[in-house]
């Protein structure tokens, strides 16, 4: 009886394995370039909360610094290695606040890009000065929640790569075509400690990618979800790109 039941269990062992990997879904993972900080031409001015100085304050010479300020630097990360082939410049920012405490500015592109396919992992190329402040990204999705999601603290020094995994919990698709909707980079978002210093902040930016499914199943009439998809707009209009439409899971090689 004991024997029967052990050859009972892997056979319902085996049944689910092999179940699981006849289900499992092909994917097309690969990186987008979002913004790569070469231009001040695709970022708005800053704004922030209320404390936020705009205006000129004096620098530790005796002369007038505006606040707050945009730069295009022609540097960018050694750590980034061939990938700073794409990339020459990089921004900074420097703002104040006339009280310390709970206090953001935001940095947010005049065109708020709707990412390609399904959302894996966003990541910056961020320079902290070992300012205690916090740093995180707003995301909408397709329904028009706003997500809010950490990439960590900046008191450290040199350039890191600030990375995000996008949890299973924000909506991407949903079940009636066109169904990949994808998620829509609105801002970021700097926070600052309530013991840090108020009279100045400084960050520099470069490089921020996705890394993105683009994988869309491929079936007879899958032409029409793509027809759907033009005539309907809004969300799903930016997911049906050429690209995505030739892959396949034989090229997806996963």
């Amino acid at each position: 009886m004991i024997v029967a039941s052990r050859s009972f269990l892997l056979v319902m062992v085996l049944t689910v394995g092999l179940f699981a990997q006849q289900t499992k879904k092909p994917v097309y993972v690969e990186s987008r370039v979002m913004y790569n900080f070469e231009t001040l031409d695709e970022w708005q001015p800053i704004t922030g909360s209320k404390f936020l100085v705009n205006g000129t304050l004096q620098n530790d010479s005796g002369q007038d610094m505006k606040f707050p300020a945009m730069k295009i630097y022609p540097t960018r990360p050694v750590g980034m290695g061939v990938l700073g082939d794409d990339s020459t410049n990089s921004l900074g920012v420097t703002v104040a606040f006339s009280r310390k405490g709970y206090n953001y500015f935001d940095i947010t592109p005049k065109v708020q890009k709707r990412i390609p396919g399904r959302v894996k992992t966003l990541d910056v190329w961020t320079w902290g000065g070992n300012f205690m402040y916090s740093m995180e990204m707003h995301l909408e999705d397709y329904i028009g929640y706003v997500h809010a999601l950490p990439l960590g603290t900046l008191n450290y020094i040199g350039w890191r790569n600030l990375t995000v995994t996008i949890p299973a919990s924000i909506q991407q698709d949903e079940p009636y075509v066109p169904r990949v909707k994808g998620l829509k980079f609105l801002r970021f978002r700097l926070w600052s400690t309530p013991n840090e210093r108020k009279d100045r902040f400084h960050i520099f930016l470069d490089y921020f990618k996705a890394v993105t499914d683009i994988f869309r199943e491929q079936y007879d009439g899958d032409n029409l979800e793509v027809e759907l998809a033009k005539e309907l707009g809004g969300a799903g209009l930016d997911q049906y790109s050429t690209r995505a439409r030739e892959a396949s899971p034989s090229a997806s090689g996963k």
